[in-house]
This record gives structure tokens, C-alpha cells and sequence, in this order.
């Protein structure tokens, strides 16, 4: 299998300066740069440099993929927008892991697949994961239980403190951003599991602006003068930050239910969810079948003719579409308790057509020979 890596970093607080752009082409004569971001893709060879301190340095968001089965996701935030602490509840070793570097916070998301991805293009995932970046920033950890349920599913059972309690679980999991359902898709999160968690998950609280007005009366007159000032300056994430401040005034903004159930709780509750669902599926492809074979009885005269007429036709395409038609009748004697009658009807096709060998060698693959 031939190797593919794909780096995607992209600034979101401020652009890159010339001289930062310039550092970064150093790393590869072949990458695709931009003000506001860095692709480095290789089919051969590796990055020659650290992608997190590249991220830590200069970016605000990194997407890694390799197709033998490596996925990382990569945000850098400033430090003092950041609940740490509450984060940290959310980490698993080697899959999930928060760490604090100089002014920032460093989020990582890895998920490894043994088996590889076959082949993959990484272009535009992260820009369809970029948003998840600033709902953290406004105190949204649904990312971080997502990306937690991912890792118990994806870990081996000996790996696991199966008695372990889920972290908190966050409001909003029955209604999900695009962000979130990009995360998703890229992550390949278990349906049924996310399922199962959802049922825990409040519904998302709203803020009023009668709310966001009686807050902002509670902010001294210095207080109120420093962010408009801070405001007039340009100064990036401000909003993140007097959303926070504001946050702390307002009672009852806190809605995330304390995890209860143990990670055994999960997973057998989703394998629970599975079946269920695989036996609606199954039903559902039953009821179409009767549907399908109901009609057909309705004109199964003309669809032994139909077969007749196609045998007679005597080309290759003919005798293709000959088998399947044979095979809805065989199922539909099946159905009628029938089958002496298919199986005399289907002895006088081999009797009449002994001499077509391209027919005879198509029944015969099929399992329709005579008896």
C-alpha cells in the first residue's frame, strides 16, 4: 500500500506575517502556503518538522492524517480563555490529552485504526472542523465528550476501567452543530453509542438579552471601560472572553449533568441500541421482500414468459437477465410453498435448451440446475 500524509494548519486569531510565512516554506519546498494557512502533503518521505510546535509557534488548528491509520486533530487556544481543569476530565492517555505550553492550552484528538483508512484525501476536513475550535471557546465541551466517547469504543477491553464513570456530559448532544457532525464523520463515532449518551444530555440553555443585559449592568464602570477599549484596539477572541465574564454573573448557566454511568453501562447499552437496530433493518428488508414477491405473484405468468422470450433471444446480455428473473421466481415459490412447481418448470428450461451452453453454464453458477 503506498503511504499518504496530510498535514492542514490554519491561523484563526491573526495572520501570519511575512517572515513567519517565509519560516514555515523552509519546512518544504512543495507547501501549499497561505497567510492563513499550511498544507504539507506526502506520498513519500515525512514532515521534517515537529507538527505541534509548528502548531504552538505559529497556527490555531492542525488535521493529520495518514492512510495507515493515523487521525489527529490539534487546536491551540490562549490560556486564560480555557477551563483546564474541567477539560482534563475528558482525557484518555495516547487519544485525548490537554497540556498547557507557555500562553496557550494544546488540545489533542488522535484516533488509530489498525487496519488503515485505504485510500483517503485529507483536503477540507479541517475546514469543516475549524468551528469546533470556538465553541470550546465559548464554554461548549461537547467536542470533548464526542471525541471521549470515540476513545472507550476504540480501545481494547483490557485497556479499560470498565467500572469508570463517563466525565460530565454536556446539554446540546441531541442537537448537534456541523462542526460536530463533521467530527463525526472524520472520527467515525459508533451511532448506537452516541445514541445511548444523548439520552443523558439536557437540551442546550439559551441566554436571553434581557440576561446578557442585566450582566452587563453588574460590570463596574472601569470593568466596562477596559473591554471597550480592548474592543477599539482590534484585540482578537474578546468576545470569548467577556462572554465568560458575563457567564459568571448569570445564575443557572451551568447545565451539565454529572456522569452516572460506568463505561460498561455504555457500551453494552450500545451494543443493546445495535441490535435493536439491526432488527428493525431486518425487518424492514423482510417486509419489502413480501412486497416485492406479492407483486410479483401478481404477474407471475408474465414473468415466465418474460423468461421464455429472453432464452429466445439467445445472446449473452439476455441470458445475464434470465438468472436473477429465475431467482425472484425460485424465491417466490419459496414464499407460495411452491417449490414442486418451480423446480418441474425449471426441468422442462433444461430439457428444451439442453443445447445452450451459455444458458446452461449461467444456471448452473446460479445453483438453479435441474433436479
Amino acid at each position: 500500500m503506498s503511504e499518504y500524509q496530510y498535514y492542514e494548519f490554519q491561523t484563526i486569531d491573526r495572520p501570519l506575517t511575512k517572515a513567519e510565512q517565509e519560516a514555515v516554506s523552509l519546512l518544504s519546498s512543495r507547501v501549499q502556503l497561505s497567510s492563513t494557512k499550511a498544507i504539507f502533503t506526502y506520498s513519500y518521505g515525512d514532515f521534517r518538522g515537529d507538527p505541534k510546535d509548528l502548531l504552538i509557534q505559529y497556527f490555531d488548528a492542525m488535521f493529520y492524517m495518514a492512510n495507515w491509520g493515523t487521525l489527529q486533530l490539534m487546536f491551540r487556544f490562549p490560556k486564560g480563555l480555557i477551563d483546564v481543569e474541567r477539560m482534563q476530565k475528558y482525557c484518555i492517555e495516547d487519544l485525548i490529552a490537554v497540556s498547557e505550553i507557555n500562553n496557550f492550552v494544546i488540545l489533542e484528538i488522535s484516533r488509530e485504526e489498525e487496519e488503515g483508512f485505504g485510500w483517503i484525501e485529507g483536503e477540507g476536513n479541517l475546514s469543516s472542523l475549524i468551528g469546533l475550535r470556538q465553541e470550546i471557546l465559548q464554554g461548549d465541551y461537547r467536542l470533548l465528550y464526542l471525541a471521549w466517547l470515540k476513545a472507550i469504543s476504540a480501545l481494547d477491553i483490557d485497556e479499560l476501567n470498565e467500572e469508570e464513570l463517563e466525565p460530565p456530559v454536556p446539554p446540546g448532544l441531541g442537537k448537534l452543530s456541523s462542526s460536530l457532525e463533521a467530527f463525526i464523520d472524520a472520527f467515525e463515532l459508533d451511532e448506537h453509542l452516541l445514541k445511548v449518551a444523548t439520552t443523558a444530555s439536557a437540551a442546550k440553555p439559551s441566554i436571553s438579552e434581557n440576561s446578557l443585559k442585566a450582566a452587563i449592568t453588574k460590570l463596574d464602570r472601569s470593568e466596562s471601560d477596559t473591554f471597550l477599549l480592548r474592543l477599539a484596539k482590534g484585540e482578537s477572541n474578546l468576545s470569548f472572553e467577556l462572554g465568560k465574564r458575563l457567564s459568571q454573573m448569570m445564575e443557572g448557566m451551568e447545565d451539565v449533568s454529572i456522569g452516572e454511568r460506568t463505561i460498561r453501562q455504555l457500551l453494552e447499552s450500545a451494543e443493546q441500541e445495535q441490535k435493536k437496530s439491526d432488527r428493525k433493518k431486518e425487518q424492514a428488508t423482510e417486509a419489502l421482500r413480501v412486497r416485492e414477491l406479492e407483486a410479483l405473484a401478481l404477474r407471475e405468468t408474465a414473468a415466465w414468459e418474460d423468461v421464455e422470450a429472453l432464452i429466445q433471444k439467445g445472446t449473452s446480455k439476455s441470458y445475464d437477465e434470465v438468472v436473477p428473473l429465475l431467482l425472484k421466481l425460485r424465491d417466490l415459490a419459496d414464499y407460495q410453498n411452491q417449490q414442486a412447481n418451480f423446480s418441474t418448470r425449471l426441468k422442462q428450461l433444461h430439457e428444451q435448451y439442453s443445447s445452450r451452453s451459455g444458458l446452461k453454464r449461467r444456471l448452473l453458477e446460479a445453483n438453479l440446475q435441474s433436479t
